[in-house]
């Protein structure tokens, strides 16, 4: 049986980018300067938003994944939010290994591509501001 936090990430989801499937808004809602910033190993993921929806409406999804996998992981408490940022300390413990953040928006009725950070070692960038 699914969780019910993550039902309600893919019902919110499909909600918004339409059950039948819409089409990506190529560019226009994606994400921006999409960032891993770190202070003291605690790392969050920071994007600017493309371009809004009406009412403000946007929403973001979260991916995350080490360096050389594959699969891209969901961020659960970061699916279907509308904050700038996401959290991905937990996710990145691993000090020396490289990783990778994704972002989707999306609107009702549509959704953009995913914009990407780029690849993101904790043990080199600790010392950034949040």
């Amino acid at each position: 049986m699914m969780p019910k936090h993550c039902f309600l990430g893919l019902l919110i989801h499909f909600f918004l980018t339409g059950i039948g499937g819409s089409q990506p808004v190529h560019g226009s809602l994606k994400p921006q300067k999409v960032q891993f910033k770190s202070k003291n190993f605690h790392n969050v993921l920071h994007w600017q938003p493309g371009r809004m929806c009406v009412g403000n409406s946007n929403v973001y999804f979260v991916q995350h994944k080490m360096y050389g996998q594959s699969e891209w992981k969901d961020k659960q408490d970061c699916w279907g939010i509308r904050e700038l940022f996401c959290d991905l300390t937990n996710e990145t413990s691993h000090l020396q290994e490289p990783y990778y953040g994704r972002v989707q928006a999306a609107c009702p009725g549509s959704h953009s591509d995913w914009g990407m950070s780029q690849r993101f070692t904790p043990l080199w960038e600790r010392t950034k501001d949040l």
